[in-house]
């Protein structure tokens, strides 16, 4: 499948969500977030002093996270692409990137970006704000919320690969996201 009808389908499930509402009750059906894992490390320019999993009692799982990055940030790449397990993880619908300095500079978000800042902006405001970044210490107890994805996936396992480079292509932080669709009834 061709990168536009990907993001064209990615795009109708989105207006579906929020058309619909990113609701679920939890237990019985809906976007559950399993683990999150850092990966690649020990990063060449940032030291991640540490990376966790954390489950509260209600099912919700949270990422806490400390990074210390010692440069200013002036680009920062997210890209971001979805895998969906078969027998082993396989590409899914979302492939995309991002150069969040230029998108927030610019202040005309195409639909990609609008999302990406729709969720910085909501899960984690002390880190939305304009470019540079950098020269801190980042420390994040965070939770990808199951209203951020559209309710019309097929029920399965998926794999979430997050990555954040600067302008020489340097990782400077990546994760993964493990999470589970399930679905009500016989048939999902």
């Amino acid at each position: 499948m061709g990168i536009i009808v990907q993001y064209g389908i990615f795009c109708i499930f989105l207006v579906l969500h929020q058309r619909i509402g990113g609701q679920v009750r939890s237990g019985i059906e809906g976007w559950r977030v399993v683990n999150y894992q850092c990966i690649g490390t020990p990063y060449q320019k940032t030291t991640l002093h540490y990376c966790n999993t954390l489950r509260v009692p209600n099912g919700t799982t949270y990422l806490n996270a400390s990074l210390h990055v010692p440069y200013r940030l002036t680009f920062i790449n997210i890209a971001v692409k979805t895998y969906y397990k078969y027998t082993t993880y396989k590409p899914f619908i979302v492939d995309w990137k991002i150069e969040v300095c230029q998108a927030m500079r610019a202040r005309r978000y195409n639909p990609m970006a609008q999302v990406v800042a729709k969720v910085f902006k909501e899960t984690i405001p002390s880190m939305y704000y304009p470019c540079p970044h950098g020269n801190t210490t980042y420390t994040v107890v965070w939770a990808l919320d199951a209203k951020y994805y559209p309710k019309s996936i097929p029920s399965g396992d998926y794999r979430i690969d997050i990555s954040f480079k600067d302008a020489e292509n340097i990782t400077i932080y990546a994760m993964q996201v493990y999470a589970t669709m399930r679905k009500q009834g016989l048939i999902g």
